[in-house]
């Protein structure tokens, strides 16, 4: 549900991770994710055989220790949800904000644990890319940035907020099944609240990828230590659940405030069949996770 705001090519070794979870095929997913992200990290940047082989290495660290630490976590979590979405014989008890803030406290909380355990290994790779690489990085950014733009910034107003309602529409259907007409216009009023804030958010993108190539550039050319390096990563990647202003943290409130509003009130327009469903979601992928920390 919840997403890290950093589209690096080299962060993307904390992203694989977390968004790989989130396919059908969740245990293939997850134990090909180091492959998956080595074969897209390498199309984007040329590394060498040496280069190649450490980051397939910490790639593979970065795996095994989210297994083994976090995935328990996530699955005891998931479990609560199961718990509180069922609609045992038929009766559908309602959610409260409380519950759902709770699980996002222990998404996010696990996000930070997983960047502060990334940012070292990402830090060693950084150190050993060399000048002549830093525009591959750059580039693969300004690719990405045109497709954001492209797909949230270049429509109109209404074609933002259709699409962003479609968005959120889709993700919900994931867990609940076929949406009704309530659910339906409950999204749309959040999509019309939430789309003006993308120029922002774009914004903000841009800043971060800004001082993440700065960090780039200083690694290339061995101006940084790793120590260093590391603790500028670890700020970055979690940046966009701490931010740096008053302004700028009443925003990220208000954003959460409204999203939390928004799954309290689809799921407590749920039918009982739809509030199964998503309990049904909840311990499949609460058990997925369990078998994949028991096959380390």
């Amino acid at each position: 549900m919840i997403k890290p705001a950093i589209r690096t090519r080299t962060c993307l070794l904390l992203a694989c991770i977390t968004l790989l979870a989130a396919c059908s095929a969740i245990k293939l997913g997850y134990n090909n994710s180091a492959s998956f992200a080595h074969t897209y990290l390498t199309n984007k940047v040329d590394f060498d055989s040496e280069q190649s082989a450490f980051l397939k290495t910490s790639l593979n660290e970065i795996v095994e220790w989210h297994r083994n630490a976090e995935l328990p976590v996530l699955a005891s979590e998931l479990q609560t949800a199961r718990q509180a979405l069922a609609a045992p014989n038929g009766v559908v008890m309602p959610v409260s904000a409380n519950q759902v803030q709770a699980l996002n406290l222990a998404i996010r909380a696990s996000l930070r644990r997983t960047a502060n355990e990334a940012a070292p290994v990402i830090a060693k790779n950084m150190l050993g890319l060399w000048p002549n690489q830093v525009q591959d990085i750059q580039e693969a950014l300004d690719k990405s940035n045109k497709e954001y733009r492209d797909e949230r910034l270049m429509q109109s107003a209404d074609q933002r907020v259709r699409e962003s309602a479609e968005r959120m529409a889709e993700r919900f259907e994931r867990w609940l099944g076929t949406l009704n007409p309530i659910q339906i216009k409950q999204i749309e009023a959040w999509a019309r609240a939430e789309t003006h804030r993308a120029e922002s958010r774009y914004e903000k993108r841009l800043e971060r990828q800004q001082q993440f190539m700065v960090l780039v550039n200083k690694a290339a050319n061995r101006q940084i230590d790793q120590a260093t390096l590391s603790q500028e990563i670890a700020r970055l990647l979690n940046a966009w659940q701490s931010p740096s202003s008053a302004a700028e943290k009443q925003e990220s409130e208000q954003r959460q405030k409204a999203t939390i509003a928004l799954i309290v009130e689809v799921l407590n327009s749920a039918s009982a069949e739809q509030r199964n469903n998503a309990a049904d979601r909840a311990a499949g992928w609460a058990k997925d996770f369990q078998v994949l920390a028991r096959n380390n």
